[in-house]
């Protein structure tokens, strides 16, 4: 049996396209996963007229307050060089006519697209822009690292991005960093499924003994403890705070890919591989798509089980899409032996990576706060 023809005989959502093979899913009487469930719970009203006057309301009062402060950047702007980041930064400056200061992380995977689609959306929207890479010989090495103990490697990137917007926001005093990543357009997964956890203590735990908190300076910016990160979550409705706030742009406004991709094209010449507009910015995602596939048995079919839970696909669509996807995911990408060259990987490194788990860095204390700061955004109706 070929791979298309057994993953065309997996049980799969009868709504999105999830397969049984996902972590702690689950299928209600009608065949309908528990992370569709989970979607609906949190985002079913999101496309009411009433919820999104209140939604562009509750953005206007955010972007407001950040305005009177009188400062000279508005906002903070984490860009890739990736669709949703660009398209942050053409909504806060050109829609909202907000002062944005732009910020790239360098993971040192950026691809000509990224490199080229930054310099086009900086110049075209006349932003001040820098771009910030550590030291590779330290990216490397936490990567290798990751990836030895935990079988994957794209934390130092996400952390390193989110530390370092911090870090300037803090430094020229901006009171708001305004991100494209929302878990309204992303990745899904069941209640409790552990397929891929990135935090500050994470990141710590794995780097224990291995490399000091000094090395690692530049990526332990952010908010290091729950009181934190509270105040981090509140500070745009205190006006005297100095805390810096972090919003989803994606949390209120419609994330239509189609109109997303016209905007940018013909507004600031953005580019992407041919039928590929996801993830253009790192040249090793094929790698991460790649791992992915083989230890869960399930890749694009996250994604466009996502597109088909907002509406913008059918399910038949996202079927036919993720098949081809995952079929061509489940061989080796071209570009794994770059890869492992750049890491000082071996092939005896790849052995077993698929029974290496996060679990024993993920800290107990960890999943509470994120169920507390989760309960603080319900409450304080953040997140919709």
């Amino acid at each position: 049996m070929d791979f298309l023809e057994h993953s065309r005989s997996v049980r799969r959502c009868t709504r999105c396209v999830l397969p049984e093979t996902c972590p702690k899913i689950e299928f209600d009487e009608n065949g309908v996963c528990n992370a569709c469930h989970n979607f609906e719970k949190r985002w079913g009203r999101f496309g009411q007229p009433e919820n999104s006057r209140s939604r562009k309301t509750e953005l206007n009062k955010i972007f407001d307050s950040c305005r009177k402060k009188g400062r000279p950047y508005d906002c903070l702007v984490p860009v890739s060089g990736g669709m949703d980041s660009t398209y942050v930064l053409y909504i806060c400056k050109k829609v909202y006519n907000l002062r944005v200061f732009a910020m790239n992380f360098d993971n040192g995977f950026q691809s000509e697209f990224a490199k080229e689609n930054l310099k086009n959306a900086v110049e075209k929207l006349d932003i001040d822009f820098v771009s910030y890479k550590p030291s590779w010989a330290l990216q490397r090495r936490l990567y290798a690292l990751f990836f030895r103990k935990t079988g994957e490697f794209c934390t130092p990137c996400n952390i390193g991005i989110r530390s370092l917007s911090y870090k300037f926001a803090k430094e020229l005093k901006i009171p708001l960093i305004v991100s494209g990543a929302s878990d309204r357009i992303e990745i899904q997964y069941p209640n409790g499924a552990h397929v891929y956890h990135w935090s500050a203590s994470y990141f710590k735990e794995v780097i224990r003994s291995e490399v000091s908190f000094k090395e690692a300076a530049d990526y332990l910016h952010s908010p290091q403890n729950t009181k934190e990160k509270m105040l981090s979550r509140i500070s745009v409705h205190v006006p005297f705070t100095r805390a810096v706030r972090t919003i989803s742009l994606p949390d209120y406004l419609e994330w239509d890919v189609r109109e997303i991709l016209r905007i940018l094209e013909s507004e600031v010449k953005w580019r992407h591989y041919p039928q590929k507009y996801e993830h253009t910015d790192c040249l090793m995602d094929p790698v991460r798509v790649y791992f992915r596939q083989r230890k869960w048995g399930l890749s694009a079919s996250l994604r466009y089980s996502t597109l088909v839970r907002n509406g913008q696909i059918t399910r038949e669509e996202a079927l036919q899409q993720a098949l081809h996807e995952e079929a061509a995911a489940s061989r080796e990408p071209h570009v794994l032996e770059e890869w492992l060259k750049l890491l000082n990987l071996s092939r005896n490194d790849l052995h077993g990576f698929e029974r290496r788990s996060q679990l024993p860095y993920i800290l107990i204390r960890t999943r509470v706060e994120q169920r507390l700061l989760k309960a603080l955004d319900r409450v304080a109706g953040i997140v919709r």
